[in-house]
């Protein structure tokens, strides 16, 4: 969300000149098949011929297991599913933003306030709603995130990247029906959960 609300406020510059080609640049990893994105992720990160070993074998730096480690192959993945999903975030944080008056902003630089006053103090309080509906898409992508992990890693190594949908999808090809069936009623009720605090901490603000 940090990274969505940054690039969004840079990319709603009207003087940052191509800022078209940088919005459809952001874009374009969502609007990419999953599946596609993961297989790519799997030959990049690859521990004896992917790009980026190859890259930092540049400057001499050992070959790193992204997927085979459990130190690694979490924040690789996290590393998918943050580019994969910043750009949607954007898109919907720079609806937000084009919706607020820019004579705010001209008022805040009369009284000298810095950008990253401006920021804090009027950017993020007024993309409050936006922001929050946001997070809820956000938590409900987490908790449904499956083809990652499938494609990627197969939750492994030893379940590090087992999300609640690979969990889930386990028990199900494993016939235990009844467990699969539990974890999804407490999934659902878990993410309920989770979306009434995200709307009940937006109501107590207004």
């Amino acid at each position: 969300m940090a990274l969505g609300i940054l690039v969004a406020v840079l990319l709603n510059n009207a003087k940052l000149r191509l800022r078209g080609l940088y919005r459809v640049a952001f874009i374009v990893p969502f609007v990419t098949p999953l599946v596609a994105v993961a297989q790519i992720w799997v030959v990049l990160f690859d521990q004896r011929y992917g790009a980026v070993n190859a890259f930092l074998g540049l400057f001499g730096l050992p070959e790193t297991g992204w997927l085979t480690t459990s130190a690694w192959a979490k924040p690789t993945l996290a590393l998918l599913f943050l580019w994969k999903t910043t750009g949607f975030i954007v898109i919907i944080l720079l609806s937000g933003l084009q919706s607020i008056n820019n004579s705010i902003y001209e008022a805040a630089d009369l009284d000298g306030a810095s950008k990253a006053r401006q920021l804090w103090s009027i950017t993020v309080p007024l993309l409050r709603r936006t922001i929050g509906f946001a997070v809820v898409l956000q938590t409900l992508a987490v908790f449904q995130m499956f083809a990652e992990p499938f494609v990627v890693t197969q939750g492994g190594p030893y379940n590090s990247t087992t999300t609640a949908g690979y969990y889930l999808y386990n028990h199900i090809t494993r016939a235990d029906l009844g467990t699969g069936a539990a974890n999804s009623f407490l999934l659902v009720v878990l993410v309920m959960a989770l979306s009434l605090l995200f709307v009940r901490l937006l109501r107590a603000k207004d």
